[in-house]
């Protein structure tokens, strides 16, 4: 299994006690999102055998210290001219338009988003999005902007059919994470369950969106069978299958290798 976007170097636990845990559960590879210029090198540190590496600057950041966001940007442009090897992808970008975030940090999160796109785009990188009740602005600015050749995830996918089309239509992969395995969110099931082949992911975003199955734990990556199983029931599949398929995707994206 690949868990296709955690942030194992955030976990309660030891990291490579988490690590160890989803090697026995069956999750031999994993992306590291980054969120934050601080946390690259805690990330990197962790990179090896089957865990890989995104580094971005999220939403969040953006919104909760935009006086950083200049600097924090000049060190992404500088690291990804000669990133590690363990650097797959760039993110999380994208934008957050959630209750919690201050509406008068949008207009910086589409520059930002812009900026992140723009770059990945010039490194032929996957782009890892972020996309919280901002769908009809981030697909309009991928639109504008294009999606690089190398394509892209959307992470924790939270919207609907409709929406999962139009950013596959962009040459992006929609990933699932815990919240699928909840039977009130039946907008998102049912996105999972039309998402093609060659298109889905699956991931545990861990430590945050604990599976309903696992509640009240933190969640980490060896959770990550309870949303394959939840997805392959709903697409009529074995989890076995669907394991399979969502791995062999990710590798394909990443340019990465089973370890």
């Amino acid at each position: 299994m690949f868990d296709a976007h955690c942030h194992l170097d955030l976990c309660h636990e030891n990291p490579q006690e988490v690590l160890l845990r989803a090697r026995n559960a069956g999750v031999r590879d994993l992306l590291i999102a980054g969120v934050q210029a601080d946390g690259w090198g805690a990330q990197n540190a962790l990179a090896g055998t089957g865990v890989h590496v995104a580094w971005g600057i999220h939403p969040w950041r953006i919104a909760a210290a935009p006086q950083a966001w200049e600097q924090e940007w000049a060190a992404l442009e500088s690291i990804l001219e000669k990133p590690p090897t363990a650097v797959v992808a760039l993110g999380e970008t994208g934008l957050d338009y959630g209750r919690r975030i201050d509406p008068g940090s949008h207009a910086l999160q589409k520059e930002a988003f812009r900026k992140q796109l723009q770059l990945a785009k010039h490194y032929d990188l996957p782009v890892v999005l972020h996309i919280v009740r901002a769908h009809q602005d981030a697909i309009k600015i991928l639109k504008e902007e294009g999606v690089p050749q190398a394509g892209g995830l959307v992470h924790s996918f939270g919207g609907n059919d409709v929406q999962a089309k139009q950013y596959v239509d962009l040459n992006l992969h929609i990933s699932f994470s815990g919240s699928v395995v909840n039977p009130k969110r039946t907008r998102v099931r049912n996105a999972a369950t039309t998402v093609p082949n060659n298109r889905i992911l699956v991931e545990t975003d861990s430590p945050d969106q604990t599976p309903e199955t696992r509640k009240p734990l933190p969640n980490e990556p060896a959770f990550l069978l309870d949303v394959i199983a939840t997805i392959a029931q709903l697409r009529g599949c074995s989890a076995t299958r669907l394991a399979k398929t969502t791995s062999d995707n990710a590798h394909a994206l990443l340019g990465t290798h089973p370890s």
